[in-house]
Order: C-alpha cells, then structure tokens, then sequence
C-alpha cells in the first residue's frame, strides 16, 4: 500500500489515522492547525480527497465527513481516503466566512497555476498573503497525493442542494482531447453524488475566470492540476440539516463506488428530494432589482419558474409598492438559491437561478471576446 504522510498523520492499512496540519503561526504563540484524517484499506486503489468548511459557516460538510470516515468504511475500502473536516479552523471557531487573518474569500486564494500571467514590474505577487499561504501548502498537498477530489459546501440560508460542474479549459487544439475526457470523468463523479438529480454548470468562461472560480480549491484541482474534481453545495449555511447531512453521506459513498473504492451496492437518496431539470442548467445571479427597497419573496428554492413570472414583491420602507410592485424573471428556469436580506439595493439579484447552459464545458483558455 501507498503511504501517505500529511502532517502529523501517516496512513496504516486497514486503520484510521488522525493528525493536523501546521498551517498559520498566530500572533499569540501558537498555530492554526488543520485538521486531516486518514482512511486507509488493506487493498490498493485511489486516493480521494474530501474536504470541507472553507467557508467557515459552511457546517454541513464537516458533519457528512465525520459520518462518512468510519471504521466500518475502512473494512470495505480499497485505497485511501483523506479527508480535511475544515479547511478554515479560525473561521469555524469565530463563525464567519473568512479566516480572522484575511478579510477575502478564503476559496479564491489557491495557486493560478497555468493561468498565471508572470509580470516582472509586480511584486506583489512574489508575497503571499496569509491564506495563500496556507492555500499553497494545501495545494501542495493535492498535488502529491490526490487522484479524485469533493469539496463539501454550502450556499446560503434559502438553498436548494446542488452539485457544480466546473468549466474546464485548454491551450491549444493539442490539450483539448484531454480536457475533454477530464470533463467527462467529472460529469461521472457529479452524476454518482446525485444530490437528488440537481445538477448545474457554472457561470459561462469568462465569468468563471473573472470571478476566480479556477483559483478555488476545487477548481485549481481540476483546472491545474487537471485531476477529476468538483464542488457539491448542500442547502442551507449556518445550520445542520439532519436530512441533508444523511442524503449526503450516502452520496458521498455514491462516489467513493464510482471511483471503484466500494463493492457494496449504491444507495438511493430519500432523505430529500431536487428538480431535475430536462436539460443542463447553469448558474445565472438573476433577476436584478431596478430599484432600492425592501423585498419578500414569492417563490422557494427548487421551484421551476416561467419567464415573466412575479419572484418577489418590492416595496418602500412604508410598504407601498414601488413601481408595479414585483421583480419579474426574464428567463424560463430553476430557483437555486434565493436571497435571504429584505433590502435591496439598484442592480443587485435577488436570487441565483438556474438557466439552460448553452455555453461549452470545455472552452480556450483565452475565450475569444
């Protein structure tokens, strides 16, 4: 068997093994540990990381790891599996999104990889700040171990379970044949997890690049390290929901079976229930409010909408309505998340939708304009 060695943890066959990363020196003489878990067979195969929480409010995955990593797993494992319970230990403790030494999106700070652009004239490249620098180190730890990686979260409060496939990009006709058969692979373990048949692409090419989604953990697997990889986003942040954290474990075994690592028989999802769309979806921050106001919702999560259906009500802060008095979609689609803020401010949406995706999973890495 492969030994594996993250931290303070080293694989055994046939045992569960546990440890920490030593990941940030803090101010007050101690250190931020991550912590890593290791689940190892007594039969050679993969090694598939999951990894949860870097979103420090995103509790769900941290719940679905500690069901899934079991000793009775170990008995029927073939390979290793490593799971992270919080990429984000500082953030879990205080609540919060961010880590208390960063104030930004802990999940656009992994390595640019082949889409750095190296620019002698900036060094500000040249210093890392401090999640990178515990991004890099993780990073570095995929990139030696890694064969398969889930990354665990969650959306927001009014959020329908959904799993994301990422776009993935090529340079050069040369490169696109495997990028294709790395999209593939993805789609496969994406159709394994499930999630009650909700699945949806993620935000066209040039959007995915501008908001850094290929500098995410998932996204910098797959995109740089070009290792099969996706994101899975379980309803609702900041609570545990017991039927999700059990639809979830048996989707998560789902995909350990996809990647040959489990004989046992796959398990149907009852715990909860998605749409399933008649073609692909893809995420789309719509409709936009015209106005400053305050809002309340007229649709839920998962519902399926019609283009010129009412989503919400607008109102002043005395309660007269301002314009006709609805926002109104503008696309035929899906309710992925709504937002969960009465007040609205001019351009922002209200809710993320899913509309069909008629953009290419498979894109340049430079798009054409």
């Amino acid at each position: 068997m492969k030994s594996i060695i993250i931290g303070s943890a080293q694989s055994e066959p046939g045992k569960l093994v546990y440890g920490f990363i030593e990941a940030m020196e803090l101010p007050t003489g101690t250190s931020d540990k991550i912590p890593v878990i290791i689940a190892q067979g007594k039969t050679d195969g993969p090694t598939f990381f999951i990894s949860a929480n870097v979103h420090g409010n995103e509790l769900t995955g941290v719940a679905v790891i500690h069901d899934v990593i079991t000793d009775e797993l170990v008995k029927e494992l073939k390979g290793t599996v490593v799971a992270i319970p919080t990429l984000n230990p500082t953030a879990l403790r205080l609540y919060q999104r961010y880590p208390e030494y960063q104030d930004a999106d802990p999940n656009r700070q992994f390595p640019e990889g082949r889409f750095a652009k190296p620019d002698e004239d900036d060094e500000d490249p040249k210093f890392l700040k401090p999640y990178e620098q515990v991004a890099d180190l993780l990073y570095s730890i995929f990139e030696k171990y890694a064969d398969y990686h889930l990354d665990l979260h969650n959306h927001t409060l009014r959020s329908v379970p959904y799993s994301i496939l990422d776009r993935i990009f090529y340079e050069g006709e040369d490169e696109k044949e495997d990028a294709e058969k790395l999209a593939a692979q993805q789609k496969g373990m994406v159709e394994a997890f499930g999630a009650g048949g909700m699945i949806v692409a993620d935000f066209p090419p040039k959007t995915y690049m501008n908001l850094k989604y290929h500098r995410s953990l998932s996204g910098a697997v797959l995109n740089t390290l070009r290792k099969p990889a996706f994101t899975v986003e379980m309803g609702s942040n900041g609570v545990l929901v017991p039927e999700v954290v059990a639809g979830s474990v048996k989707a998560t075994r789902n995909v350990l079976r996809w990647a040959g690592m489990l004989d046992s028989p796959k398990e149907e999802i009852t715990e909860f229930d998605v749409p399933k769309p008649e073609y692909r979806i893809r995420r789309f921050e719509h409709p936009r409010s015209k106005h400053s106001g305050i809002i309340r919702m007229l649709v839920e999560p998962g519902e399926k909408v019609t283009k010129g259906q009412p989503i919400a009500r607008i109102t002043d802060i005395h309660g007269k309505s301002i314009g006709d008095g609805v926002i109104k979609t503008e696309h035929d689609g899906y309710m992925i998340a709504l937002r969960d803020q009465m007040t609205i401010y001019p351009q922002q949406h209200i809710a993320e939708m899913g509309i069909k995706d008629e953009f290419d999973m498979v894109a340049p890495q430079k798009p054409k304009k």
